[in-house]
């Protein structure tokens, strides 16, 4: 049961501390055994920085019984494996109990020590097939997700470029709201992953919608349905479901109307997609050549299109994003991380890449294959100081 020759953690919450003291000497030739007297005690037990791999409470305490403890440990420490230990016989408050808990495993006392170790085995075993399903989740979101822009990057630098600088002032914005946001990766993801669809564009089109220039009937045609493509996209990746959502009611007005054609309006469109809504307006607006606080301006006295708390906070988001500063670099000196603040071109003025984007390994790459050209890259590039916002935390896979 040992890994690297480490025992497993367990703790063990009673309001008994000679019992506690009991069990640890029967378990700890094969556990880590760890004690608390009464329910607070190992609530703050479990906020030590080596977690647990199993929680064993006894259901009878006095303040909260053990079922309300293993509901509030869940919260602290979603991964330990809970038990619980109980003289109940009652099948009615022990399914509610295993329920309430969500517990892995409930012994009826007393409890010899051959059967409360096999339990532990078993406790233990579930602990760290949950912790391996969700590094193997979280390995294949960041995977997946980190392909699809490298693809973006380098099929359409303009709409990547885009996408950073959105991505930017959603962080900004969302770090101006009073209230704090739930589920806030996926708000930030879908602004980032929104622009997926420029993919599917012919290029012609894709630059006339870079440039801010003005597109023909068919054209527009393919752009509304941008978000669509990037939905498709998104839809395949496990645990992304909120941000297909939101991609997928980014051209839904907070008042109601747009597409999709259904009754949600106001705070029940996905957070997500009121950002994508705002930001990506913002954006097209400094395209077609408007000041940071002119844009903003004009999107604040719209009615109908945008989330009133969003569109508070735009001006100061957008003019905190003008205080970074800004330095000039050589091409051997560019690191990922760094953002282009203003368009890399060739050596003839020919744009290789847009002002916006955050510097990738595959940027890099990029620009040293036009660097080996006869026509070069331009240096020094110029770069923001201070990089991106650190890129929205995935959904938690469930646990045990």
């Amino acid at each position: 049961m040992t890994v690297s020759g480490k025992r497993p953690r367990v703790l063990l919450v009673d309001d008994e501390a000679n019992l506690l003291d009991g069990m640890r000497r029967q378990l700890r030739r094969e556990f880590d055994v760890e004690t608390a007297v009464g329910a607070a005690k190992g609530l703050f037990a479990l906020r030590q920085p080596e977690p647990f791999e199993v929680i064993v409470s006894d259901f009878l305490m006095p303040g909260i019984n053990g079922a309300e403890f293993l509901a509030a440990a869940r919260k602290v420490a979603p991964d330990t494996t809970r038990m619980l230990l109980t003289g109940h016989t009652d099948l009615e408050d022990a399914a509610a109990t295993v329920n309430r808990g969500q517990v892995f495993r409930m012994l009826l006392k007393p409890v010899d020590t051959e059967t409360m170790s096999a339990a532990l085995r078993d406790c233990v075993a579930q602990h760290r097939l949950v912790v391996a399903e969700r590094e193997l989740l979280e390995q294949t979101l960041n995977g997946s997700v980190k392909a699809l822009t490298d693809v973006l990057a380098l099929s359409s630098p303009d709409a990547f470029g885009r996408a950073n600088r959105m991505a930017r002032l959603a962080a900004r914005i969302l770090d101006a709201l009073e209230e704090e946001v739930q589920d806030r990766w996926a708000a930030e993801l879908a602004v980032m992953m929104s622009q997926l669809g420029v993919v599917s564009l012919p290029p012609a089109v894709a630059g006339k919608l870079a440039a801010g220039d003005e597109l023909t009937g068919a054209e527009q045609a393919m752009v509304d349905a941008l978000p669509d493509v990037s939905v498709q996209l998104v839809s395949a990746i496990p645990r992304l479901a909120p941000v297909a959502e939101a991609i997928r009611y980014s051209r839904k007005d907070f008042d109601g109307s747009g597409p999709p054609g259904d009754d949600v309006a106001g705070p029940a469109i996905p957070l997500g997609a009121r950002l994508i809504r705002l930001v990506q307006d913002y954006d097209q607006l400094l395209t077609e050549g408007a000041t940071p606080a002119a844009a903003a301006a004009t999107l604040g006295s719209r009615q109908g299109p945008y989330d009133p708390a969003l569109a508070a906070v735009l001006g100061t988001a957008a003019a905190a994003s003008g205080e970074e500063t800004v330095r000039a670099v050589a091409l051997q000196d560019l690191r990922p991380g760094m953002v282009l603040a203003a368009p890399v071109t060739s050596r003839s003025h020919v744009r290789l890449v847009s002002a916006g984007q955050e510097v990738t390994v595959g940027l890099l790459t990029r620009l040293r294959n036009f660097a080996a050209l006869e026509d070069g890259v331009a240096e020094p590039v110029i770069v923001t100081e201070g990089g991106v916002s650190a890129p929205a935390r995935p959904a938690p896979a469930a646990s045990g």
